[in-house]
């Protein structure tokens, strides 16, 4: 079988290189894994598919971090308000939420990846589910992509395999010996955008609990990070998207064998001062319940009841009873609970990988390799990631688009 270019992984990255290079009057071939299209992007958002941000490419290239500017090329390519004009010309409807991710006004991941796969069908994209790519080699100017099928021929290849997290959904990490073979370096996965496991117990007692609005500050090898938002108690520890973004700048050290200490504030909309004239007038109007019940005007009664327990675990004294000092506990702990982490969460139960493919190996203008001609990448395969909140499909549709009009590029030369 030959095809001009073909695309490895039919996930979002992959896809919008397809329906770019097609766009450019390429053939496309696409080999997937699994037997259908977009399995992890199905499950993304919680199956309502977060697929960008609102933002300034500066803003959004500032909250990539150490990748930003090696993305910075790809999503000027193919920006955030581009992506969301590209499904909206497609009839998607979409919405911003308060916090600025952009979801379908149907909440449903299943609109977006129907809406990438007709428009791949339409521009005549072909593609051949349930294969498993084994190996790539190379013949005078070709590629010769051997599956455990059958074997493809093409002038320009493109690994959009995805990562290593969530393998159930095909991410196994098949592109990183991929390009292995072609002696590109792979810097080691490691889960990010994951729950922590922290050495004390009591957040595991409150298992399923969420806090809508935390801030946490984390501290690790002499350097600190921040985070705000909604924190969920898990069987291990924590998790939640605020935690999920603080694991993005842990998941280094902790898998060193370092541990991050963490200090959470529960009420962070509230400072010291405005907590303790909140606490005062809560006793005042109800002497006789105790301090889990005091809280319960802020915080779900589990959590109460938990706090209450680390200061007073033979019961705590009544509102009327609590003396200054108890308060000042109180609202330390309220302010500045800490915690010790140990580890992040498995990869496997990763949102996303960090690591992959080196970048210093990518040129970042095309995608394609500056090892091997007419090789490109795209999307979580490559070593860079972002925040919760539509960044890493953004990363996904840039590149992916960026690497599909590059290859096509490419081909057309005489």
């Amino acid at each position: 079988m030959e095809t001009q270019i073909c695309i490895l992984g039919a996930g979002p990255a992959g896809l919008m290189a397809a329906i770019f290079a097609a766009e450019a009057q390429a053939q496309v071939l696409v080999i997937e894994r699994n037997t259908t299209a977009g399995r992890k992007l199905l499950k993304t958002g919680r199956g309502r598919c977060n697929f960008t941000h609102t933002g300034s490419i500066d803003e959004f290239v500032r909250s990539y971090g150490a990748c930003g500017r090696f993305l910075k090329p790809a999503l000027y390519a193919f920006s955030p308000e581009q992506v969301r004009r590209f499904f909206q010309e497609r009839n998607l409807a979409a919405k911003v939420e308060k916090d600025g991710c952009v979801f379908p006004v149907s909440d449903r991941a299943s609109d977006v990846c129907r809406i990438l796969l007709e428009t791949a069908r339409e521009r005549n994209v072909q593609f051949l589910f349930g294969r498993c790519v084994e190996r790539i080699t190379q013949e005078d100017r070709f590629f010769l992509i051997h599956t455990d099928k059958q074997t493809v021929r093409a002038s320009a290849v493109i690994l959009a395999t995805g990562g290593a997290s969530w393998p159930a959904t095909g991410s196994t990490g098949d592109g990183y010996h991929l390009a292995a073979a072609f002696s590109h370096s792979i810097i080691a996965p490691k889960p990010a955008l994951c729950p922590l496991v922290t050495e004390e117990r009591w957040p595991c007692s409150l298992q399923g609990i969420g806090i809508p609005h935390v801030a946490i500050r984390a501290s690790a090898d002499g350097r600190t990070f921040q985070s705000e938002g909604p924190v969920m108690f898990t069987s291990e520890g924590l998790g939640g998207p605020a935690v999920f973004d603080l694991s993005r700048h842990l998941t280094d050290f902790l898998s060193r064998d370092e541990k991050a200490i963490l200090h959470l504030d529960f009420l962070p909309e509230l400072d010291i001062q405005s907590l303790q004239n909140r606490l005062v007038s809560e006793c005042a109007s109800h002497p006789k319940k105790e301090p889990a019940g005091i809280l319960s005007a802020f915080l779900p009664r589990q959590v109460c009841l938990t706090i209450q327990n680390l200061l007073w675990p033979c019961g705590g004294p009544s509102a009327s009873q609590l003396t200054r000092e108890q308060r000042d506990r109180l609202v330390h702990l309220l302010k500045s609970a800490s915690l010790t982490v140990a580890k992040t969460a498995p990869l496997e139960q990763a949102t996303i990988t960090r690591g992959g493919i080196s970048r210093n190996e990518i040129e970042p203008t095309s995608m394609q390799s500056r090892l091997c001609p007419n090789l490109f990448f795209a999307g979580e395969v490559i070593d860079a990631d972002g925040p919760c909140g539509g960044y890493n499909l953004q990363i996904a549709w840039s590149t992916g688009a960026l690497a599909g009009t590059s290859a096509a590029k490419i081909l057309q030369k005489p």
